[in-house]
């Protein structure tokens, strides 16, 4: 199957918010783990959502209500370029598809440089079959605290996965079982 067909038995898929489950992810740190995902999620939804939960956050310290400004801000930015600039216009080096209908499909886009598929979605669960190998982060306490806010948020849980044969076993959604396309 190629990025195409794939693609396309991924089109045929409800259009609302779906379960996708894949097995066998492995990451850039060796990690291999099995992820249960919401596929088709709107992210301008997902960045009013967690608006709304920021806004109702009280900050303990100076450094958690500089944290929460500038978190706001960005999803604000965010937000607004979602609201404003349609799916096709973006210019981030992706390509987008579309069902039968010319409907945009949500929750996959083709990384145009590397031929590489992504599917992205809202991780609802993660188990991890063999830990990985990370470098410990030396991050400044700002980013820490804007770190923990974005764990509050159902931004914070947004992921994007590469769908190749090398880095997964397989997907399943809706009673589909696919293998990862061939590039």
């Amino acid at each position: 199957m190629n990025h195409e067909q794939f693609v396309a038995e991924l089109g045929k898929l409800r259009t609302s918010s779906t379960f996708l489950t894949l097995k066998g992810y492995r990451n850039d740190h060796g990690e291999v783990a099995d992820y249960n995902i919401v596929f088709h999620m709107s992210y301008e939804n997902a960045l009013m959502r967690s608006i709304a939960v920021l806004e109702a956050v009280v900050p303990d310290t100076d450094l958690d209500a500089q944290a929460k400004k500038e978190c706001l801000e960005s999803f604000m930015t965010s937000l607004d370029k979602a609201q404003t600039t349609p799916i096709e216009e973006l210019d981030d080096g992706y390509r987008r598809f579309t069902d039968d209908n010319g409907k945009y499909i949500k929750g996959v886009k083709l990384h145009e440089e590397s031929n590489t598929l992504h599917i992205y979605g809202l991780v609802v669960n993660k188990k991890v079959i063999m830990p990985g190998t990370y470098k410990t982060k030396n991050s400044k306490p700002l980013t820490i605290a804007k770190d923990k806010l974005r764990r509050l948020c159902p931004v914070g849980r947004f992921r994007q996965f590469k769908i190749t044969p090398d880095q997964l076993d397989g997907i399943s959604v809706e009673g589909l079982h696919m293998l990862p396309p061939e590039e």
